[in-house]
């Protein structure tokens, strides 16, 4: 604990100083340990660049998992790698670390549930259809009856233990599922989960499946109404639903108001409330996170535009205070958002994005 708040606690004094050389760690990491998959999705990129993390780059998150608030794994598939059930169960030796697991929920068998539910995390399970014939269309070699089951063990066991897991959907939006949003939600709510989040096809690939990216206007207006009806029933039932799809800007205020662009949480912190003080600072990322894409590249986070080194190259602590991290807190405290993506830049990702 100790060491968790005294880094939280530099961390918070540097921000206040506006430093841009940092002596406290990174807070929070974005990790992606592989690419190896059990699926092939349709939609899907990640796959097609063959990657693992070097075992020296675990062994420096190793290092750092003490001293952090946050970590999310992801892939590929991150419960086929021979390493990772010992390093998430090093990882638990900090109480306080709150972390993430994207999965496709394939491999949740009894031991994987047993040792999830007893985590301080949120597991999120990708679902990008509520029914077989979608379901296993766009994820090629996952099993819809598998993910019944897993996900009804799961359930079984949360309610057994009262476990504290937040469960979370992850759904791809594309030309093969976008006409029915809201049973997604329907399916949400009678397999237990907490939250949804939606969002277009990765990268804005020019492929057949997305449907956003040519402005298909027939297609973009039933879509909206989709949408809408989407946001309503998980009001109706409770679960937090949050989107990153691109909206047309007629849109109502309503359902611009539902897409928080966070993955993670959309709510407000304890960590936010003390840094009100510094709102001059248009984004926090660059002091507090690291985002490792799949080819070991380096950006403070999932929609900053410019890397700031490579896993391959440099260790995580040089990368953390790296000229080009450097010269993203000089320009963000001195108001140049040139380095910044177009949309955040344009005040378009919601506050919360940047101050968590």
């Amino acid at each position: 604990m100790n060491k968790v708040k005294n880094n939280l606690d530099l961390n918070t004094q540097e921000i206040k100083d506006k430093k841009i050389v940092l002596q406290s760690y990174p807070q929070r990491m974005i990790v992606t340990l592989s690419t190896k998959c059990n699926s092939r999705c349709i939609m899907c990129e990640v796959v097609k660049k063959p990657w693992d993390i070097p075992l020296r780059v675990v062994d420096e998150i190793k290092f750092l998992l003490p001293f952090m608030t946050s970590v999310n794994w992801q892939g590929g598939e991150v419960l086929i790698l021979d390493y990772f059930e010992k390093l998430f169960i090093e990882s638990l030796n900090n109480k306080n670390l709150m972390q993430t697991i994207v999965t496709n929920g394939m491999l949740l068998n009894d031991k994987w549930i047993d040792l999830l539910t007893e985590a301080n995390m949120e597991l999120t399970v990708s679902v990008d259809g509520f029914d077989k014939e979608t379901y296993e269309k766009i994820r090629y070699g996952s099993k819809f009856d598998i993910l019944i089951k897993n996900l009804e063990k799961l359930n079984e066991v949360r309610k057994k233990k009262k476990s504290k897991l937040i469960l979370k959907m992850h759904t791809v939006v594309m030309r093969s599922n976008y006409k029915n949003l809201e049973q997604f939600i329907d399916f949400a709510k009678q397999y237990g989960f907490d939250s949804v989040y939606m969002m277009p096809i990765y990268g804005g690939q020019d492929i057949p499946e997305n449907i956003f990216i040519k402005n298909e206007n027939c297609i973009l207006k039933n879509f909206s109404g989709e949408l809408q009806k989407t946001v309503d029933k998980s009001a109706e039932y409770g679960i937090k639903f949050m989107h990153s799809l691109p909206l047309q800007k007629d849109e109502p205020e309503k359902m611009r108001e539902s897409g928080c662009l966070d993955e993670r949480k959309c709510e407000r912190t304890n960590e936010d409330e003390k840094q009100e003080k510094n709102k001059d600072i248009f984004c926090y990322l660059p002091w507090k996170q690291l985002n490792i894409d799949p080819d070991g590249d380096v950006r403070p986070g999932c929609l900053c535009m410019t890397k700031v080194g490579s896993v391959m190259e440099n260790s995580i602590l040089d990368i953390w205070n790296s000229p080009k991290m450097q010269e993203y807190r000089d320009k963000i405290l001195s108001g140049n958002l040139n380095i910044c993506s177009a949309e955040c830049a344009k005040g378009n990702v919601p506050e919360n994005m940047r101050r968590i």
